[in-house]
Order: C-alpha cells, then structure tokens, then sequence
C-alpha cells in the first residue's frame, strides 16, 4: 500500500501476439510466447532524433549562448524615464532651451499676477489692498513654479495663481471687508483679510496634500468635469464683472449677480467710462482670437510686450489726449509693495478677527473644490502633452506642499496652469529648470514691484483679465462638448451656469458638487447592484457527479436562482435588485425559484441604509418560503445580519457560505434529493460507463486492462507537483481536488464522484500533476497507466480510439457548460 492505496493483486500484461491478459506468469496461458512488460519498454533517446537540417543556417537559434530575442526589444514594463534623484531631475532636458523657456513662463506669470491681484481687490473699498494682493500674487507665482516644478513628475508643469481660485478670493475678500465696514478699525481689518486669503491657501494646500497622501486623489477622476463646469463658466462671468467694476470704478453691489448685472449696465457712462474701459476690451479681444489660433506662450509675451511699449510710448509721445490716456497706470496706493506680505500679516496677529472668517469660511471650502477639480482636469490635459500617464496622487501631494509654503510665506492660493505649462513645453522646457528660472524672475519682479509696476500701462493686466474670463467662459461652457459627451451632462453643465448666476457662487458650487455625486453614484451602480444573473442550470458547482445527476440538475437547476452583485450596495441599489428578484419570482414560464444565492464576492461595501433593503429582503423570503444564501459576505454584512438574527441559527432566515462553490453545491445537494438523485444505488463502473462509453461492447476490454484500486479516506492519490503516469475512472465514493497554496494553505477546486475520470491530462501532456487529489471518502478507482495505455495501443487500437473518444466527449461536455458560464457572467 502507498499513500493509502492498497494494491488487489500482480499487475496485469496484455500478450502482444494473442492479446491474453495475464496476471503475475511470464508467459501467456493462450500461447506461450514469453510476456514484455511495459517497464521494459527502451524509452526514446533524444540522440536517435536529428532536426538540425530545420534549423535556419546563419542565424542563431534558442538553444545557442549567444541567442537574443529581437521581438523583447523596447519592450517589458514602463518604466519612467525620467531621473530619480532631485539633482538628476533639475537638470533634465537642455539647459539652454529650459532657461529660455523659463524667461518666457517667468515674465507672463509676472503679468498674470499682477491682473489677478487687480481682480482680488476689485470690490468697492478693497484698492487700498492692491500691494498686499499684488506681493501674496508674487509670492504664490514663486512657490507654485518652483516648488511645484520640482515636486512634480510632469518636468514643464507649473502652477501659481489662476483665474478660478483668485474670482473665489476676490468674492471672499469683498465679503470679509463688507462684514467689517464701520465695525472695526483698519488695523484689524487688514489683517483679516490677509489672515484669510493665507488660511485659504493652507486649507487648499493640506486638502490636496491629505488627498494625496491618502491615495484617493485617482477617484477625483469619477466627477464628471462637464457639471463642475457650468460653474466654472459662471466664475468666468463674476470675472468680467470684476474687471469691469475695476476699470470704470462703478462700485458695483456684490450682494448677487443680477444687482451686479444692474448695476454695471446703469452706471457706465460712454463719456465718462467708455475711455477707460475701451483699450482694456480690446486688448482682451484681441488676446483671445491670437491665442485662439496660435497657442504660444512666446507669442502671448509678444502681444504683452508689443502692448506695454506702444501705451508707454504713447505717454511718452502722444500729443491727443485720447491717445496719451493709454499710458494710465495702475493707481497704487502710497503703501509700499512688501517683499513679504506675511510681515505685515505678523505684526498684526493679536488684531485679526478670526470670528469673521469663520462666519465666511464656505468661500474656502468652494475655493478648495474648484482647485481640487479643475487641477485634475488640467494635470490630466497635460498627460496627454507630455506622452506619458502621472499619478494624480502624486501631483496633489506636490501642489498641496507648494501651496502650505505659499501660504506660510503668506502667498494667495495656487493652482496648476495647463495655459503656461503647455506654454512652457511648446518654447522648449522638458525639465523643472524652467520653473526654477520662471520662479527666480517673478521674485525679481516681487523685490523690485515698486519700479516695474509703474511703467505697465494699466490696460494690460486689465485686458489679460477679460481674456481670462472670456477664456474660462468659451473653454468649459462651448469646448467642453466632444463626441463622447453626454446630453445629461451638457444639461447639468447649464443648470448649474444658471444656479451659479442666479444664486451665487457658493449655491452654484454646492449644487454642481451634489449634481456630480449624484451622476457618479448613478453610473457607478448602472444596472443596479447586480453584475450577473445566473440559473442553476449552466451555473453550478465544481462537483464533477454521475451523468444521471448531472441530467436532472440541468433539467432542475432553474431551482437555483443566483445573482452576483456588484460595487457599493445603496439603499437604492438594494431596491433595484428587491424588484429583479420579484420578476423572478414571478415568473411563470420558469421552474419556480427554491434557492436565491446572492454572491457578494465583488461588492466594495454597503452604505448604513442598506439594513433596510435587508429587512425588505427577509419578507421577500418569507413570502415566497424561499432558502436565502449569502456567499462571500463583507465581515461587516456578516456581523450586521448576526446582530439583526437574521443568520447564525439552524431557523435562521439567510444562510452564510464561505463562497459561491460550496453554496451551490448545497442547493445541488437539496435539489438532488428532492428528486431522489442525490444517493443513487452503488453501481459497478461498467453500468455507470455504459450510457457514456462510446462503444460499449468494449467496455470489458477495457476493464482487463485497468487495475482496481483502494484510497483510504483522507489519502492522496496523487500530490500537486508529481510525475503523470496514470489515470482514474471512479467507481464508488468522492475525492477532492486541492491547489497547494504558499503557506501549506489548500484550495479545494473541485470534486469528483462515481462515474468521473482525474488525472487524464496529464498522461496525455505530460506535465507534472497540477492540484492534489485526496480521497473525502472510501473510495474505488480503477488505475490506467501510460505503459498500459501505450501497450494496449499497439495491440487493440480500436480500444484506445474508443477511450479518447470517450475523454474528448467528456472534455468537450465540460468545455460547452464552461462557454455556458462564460456566456452568462458576460451578458
């Protein structure tokens, strides 16, 4: 006996001249001739087979030393090609080419600073902030393009102040100074109000930071952006308010859009205001139809450049009054431009009224999520330019950083900007040296604000301004339509234009947030909570059992209702599948519905109403006297449903299985028996071939050659990893098959019983056996060798040719119920 086997005798030999079988003798009892076993049988020496002549002459083959795949080349895993070490990084790219690059981006980040200061203190009484505003600009442009530009795995990406986040500012500030008015002196109120634009700056920088520490930021990606960006558009529309409040000093009423709207068209003046406003419009115009078609940051800085000339020359030479007033600069205050606004903000702490900033704090919380989307929209815009995938965790882990050091050097909130990032690649910066040298300038200019501020005309950071928010308007209202987008998503983009003009910026962002969670829970748990509905009849588990067994289950396996489910389970998912499962229920042109299994090995989790659903649950089954089985359920559902009593008991409502296979062969197991399948009388293996051996009159032939063998239950008959030389037919009890995991851990993957055959592919392939197979039971096998197997070929052929029939027919059964599976887990 070996491993629980027990031998019943000598091995039998088939007589090769007279096809005897003879047991134990050395010669045949029929003819005499003298018996070869199989054993002795010369095995094959690979020296007798000679295939050099099919080898190609000249070219080196797989065997040889010196052998290389040519198809590997270029190939394997991505790997980032950019340096890992900080050194390696800051001097990527030409260096030449960077700085030039870096010179461009520096000067229009300079110029954008500035007009985004202008609109930050654009709200009646706030002029008097302008060089607090214009040195926090600055000190943002420094930290977003340097720091950002290193932290960052995109080598041109920069960051700074935006359009988006300086239109929240510029509503907060006003806010802030409207609280205060007449209430308090000016030295708690400036103070404030920087204390508040800083505190925006930290809350922006460490929710990005704590997005990407925690390794979520990826699921920013789900929001569909098209809704955010009806708020968006709207921001834009506040802009071009701003500016216009600025260059016409309207002292429009911010209290709402429509008041503002009002306002703005009564108080326009064409003698008083048209001069002034007039350049400023046309400069943006014309801004936004050359960007339009030449998108260049050397050709931007050019038309800046080419305009801030002509209005100092027209200072300089303009004779007409009309003509000279181009050269209005912008009205500063007597105040210096501090280097470092924190200073100012330092000597003041005691007085700042964090009351008031409390009062107005949803600002930052808006201001938090249009940075938090509109950067995932841009750093994913910018993947697409650099050719290569970034992980958003890490680029908001980098302009959460950048905007903590800004906001502690007491710089305004940053944001990632595709315009001067793309700017930056198109002129050549393939590393952060280009940031560095762009941070390095706008510090220049910060240090030195008092003496080049003076000498821009006024017109154009006013002009930048309006083609900012004409820019914000035309990009994500009109270009954000491609011919994927939805129709839903273009209606929530306008409707929530609307609420964002109607009622505010701060209702405009609530609603276009909770619009978007919405569309993405919606389409997350499309179709519901389940992922497949199957039937007992194709679906069911991996017990290989008698033909007659296998029979009925196909013939009442729609007893067996299963449903896998999917994602997170809602409440409303719950009620989507409390409703497929009662059109099951109902259904009359089906077997009636004994057994509902529901799978829940790919569901992420459950939401805390879903108990209600599970409550509804239980009076669907105690409606219809249904058996409930749950497999593969959270730890959190199982402890849920123990503590509602609704598992854990012999009475119990719902029953727990470790997983979907041992659940089904349960409910086989239940359905079986209902019809008296389930202990069918012992049969010898010649009755249980006969309804499925394809010639059955050599069924006797075939049992002379097989031996008899006895397994011990709990004994191997085979181990994973061991050579193939034989194979089983089943005559009585059941086995299991088990894959060996690391750690001495089993995996039962199937089970096999009276009737079944094992182990036949690998006497066919060859291959060492892939799983182990342990007796669950006493079992009786009938053993076929290779040897024998190779024996009876040469002398009984038709007999060989009859088994592998008979193998291919059961292998090709079991390859149609496994295209049934797969058919039915894909619909």
């Amino acid at each position: 006996m070996v491993d629980g086997m027990v031998d019943d005798g000598p091995e039998d030999i088939v007589c090769a001249a007279c096809g005897q079988v003879a047991s134990g003798e050395d010669r045949c009892p029929g003819c005499g001739m003298p018996l070869k076993r199989p054993e002795s049988l010369p095995d094959p020496d690979e020296m007798g087979i000679d295939v050099s002549d099919l080898a190609e002459e000249g070219s080196a083959q797989i065997w040889d030393e010196n052998y290389s795949d040519p198809s590997a080349q270029g190939k394997g895993a991505f790997v980032d090609a950019r340096p890992s070490s900080l050194g390696g990084r800051l001097f990527e790219g030409n260096f030449a080419l960077n700085v030039f690059a870096g010179l461009i981006s520096g000067l229009l980040a300079f110029y954008f600073a500035l007009a985004l200061a202008i609109l930050t203190s654009s709200q009646p009484g706030m002029q008097p902030f302008l060089p607090s505003f214009i040195s926090m600009a600055l000190v943002a442009s420094v930290a977003g393009c340097i720091l950002f530009s290193v932290l960052s795995r995109i080598p041109f990406s920069l960051a700074g102040p935006e359009t988006v986040p300086a239109a929240v500012l510029f509503l907060f500030v006003g806010s802030l100074y409207k609280d205060m008015a007449g209430l308090y002196p000016t030295d708690s109120m400036i103070p404030t109000i920087l204390a508040g634009v800083v505190l925006a700056a930290l809350s922006t920088g460490f929710a990005l930071w704590l997005l990407g520490r925690l390794k979520v930021a990826e699921y920013v990606r789900y929001i569909p952006i098209q809704i955010i960006g009806g708020v968006v558009g709207g921001v834009g529309v506040y802009v071009l308010l701003g500016a216009f409040d600025w260059m016409g000093g309207l002292s429009l009423d911010w209290s709402n859009f429509f008041v503002a709207m009002g306002d703005c068209v009564e108080l326009i003046r064409p003698d008083q205001c048209l001069a002034a406003i007039l350049p400023s419009v046309v400069f943006g115009l014309i801004l936004l139809v050359g960007l339009s078609r030449l998108k260049n940051s050397l050709f931007m800085l050019a038309m800046i450049l080419a305009a801030t000339a002509a209005g100092y020359a027209a200072g300089v030479w303009g004779a007409d009054s009309s003509i000279s007033s181009l050269a209005a600069t912008i009205p500063l205050p007597d105040a210096p431009i501090a280097p470092l606004a924190a200073q100012s903000l330092g000597e003041g702490f005691e007085a700042i009224q964090w009351g008031v900033i409390k009062a107005n704090g949803l600002y930052i919380g808006g201001l938090v999520i249009l940075v938090v989307l509109t950067s995932m929209s841009r750093v994913t815009n910018l993947e697409l330019l650099h050719g290569r995938e970034s992980d958003l965790n890490q680029e908001f882990h980098a302009l959460g950083l950048t905007n903590m050091a800004g906001g502690l050097m007491g710089g305004m909130p940053a944001s990632i900007s595709y315009g001067r990032s793309a700017g930056n690649r198109a002129t050549g910066a393939r590393g952060p040296m280009a940031g560095v040298m762009a941070g390095v300038l706008c510090a220049a200019g910060l240090y030195y604000a008092d003496v080049v501020i003076p000498m821009i005309p006024r017109f154009v950071p006013e002009g930048i301004l309006i083609y900012a928010g004409l820019d914000l308007i035309r990009d994500w209202l009109f270009r954000t339509r491609t011919a994927f987008t939805r129709r839903d998503d273009m209606v929530m983009l306008w409707t929530t234009f609307a609420f964002t003009l109607f009622l505010g910026l701060l209702a405009g962002i609530g609603i276009g947030v909770g619009l978007a969670l919405m569309a993405t829970v919606s389409r997350y748990s499309k179709g519901g909570a389940i992922r497949n509905v199957l039937s007992g009849v194709n679906h069911r588990s991996n017990v290989d059992r008698a033909p007659a067994q296998q029979r009925a289950l196909k013939e009442y396996g729609d007893h067996i209702h299963i449903l896998r489910l999917q994602g997170f389970i809602f409440l409303g998912s719950m009620e989507s599948l409390l409703k497929s499962i009662r059109e099951r229920l109902e259904a009359r042109d089906m077997l009636p519905v004994e057994y509902l299994v529901l799978d829940f090995r790919m569901v992420t989790g459950l939401a805390s109403a879903a108990g209600i659903g599970f409550r509804k649950l239980r009076n669907v089954v105690e409606e219809y006297d249904l058996e409930l089985i749950i497999t593969s359920a959270p730890l959190e559902l199982e402890e849920h449903l123990s503590s509602m009593g609704y598992v854990g008991e012999d009475d119990s409502p719902f029953k727990v299985f470790f997983n979907l296979d041992f659940a089904l062969e349960w409910c086989e197991n239940r359905v079986l028996d209902a019809e008296n399948m389930l202990t069918i009388k012992n049969l010898t293996l010649p009755e249980l071939l006969t309804p499925v051996f394809p010639e059955p009159r050599y069924i006797p032939a075939l049992m002379k050659v097989l031996k008899r063998v006895v397994v011990d239950k709990g004994q191997a008959v085979f181990r994973q990893g061991d050579r193939s030389e034989s194979m089983y037919f089943v005559e009585s009890g059941r086995l299991d098959v088990e894959l060996e995991l690391e750690g001495g851990k089993l995996l039962r993957l199937k089970k096999v019983g009276p009737g079944a055959v094992f182990g036949e592919m690998g006497i066919y392939t060859l291959a060492p056996r892939s799983a182990t197979v342990r007796a669950a039971e006493k079992c009786v096998l009938y053993m076929m060798t290779m040897d024998k197997l190779n024996a009876v070929e040469k002398r009984a052929p038709v007999l060989v040719t009859a088994i592998n029939r008979f193998l291919i027919n059961m292998l090709s059964e079991r390859l149609a119920d496994a295209n049934k599976k797969v058919r039915d887990l894909m619909v």
